[in-house]
């Protein structure tokens, strides 16, 4: 039997600041193939293809340091609205 994900609601900064998120989307701008085995817990892998979603459609960094770019997260919230991303 398949197991549904527990849920919590979450800013889009905090998707942004994920290992995971960051690795999708670097990995995208790399030209690197997906890695689809490098995360096993199901929140992670959601983060790693929304980092390599939005590397397709944002052009500037999403962090700055450790602080996240206030640009990126208001498109990546856009995104997430307009389910332009998953």
């Amino acid at each position: 039997m398949i197991r549904q994900v527990q849920t919590k609601n979450t800013t889009c900064k905090a998707v942004i600041r994920t290992k995971a998120f960051v690795k999708g989307f670097n990995e995208v701008r790399e030209g690197k193939a997906p890695d689809y085995d490098a995360f096993r817990d199901a929140n992670e892998q959601w983060n790693y293809e929304r980092g390599r979603q939005f590397a397709l459609t944002f052009p500037g960094a999403i962090k700055f340091g450790s602080t996240v770019n206030q640009t990126a997260a208001w498109s990546f919230g856009m995104q997430l609205q307009t389910k332009s991303i998953i």
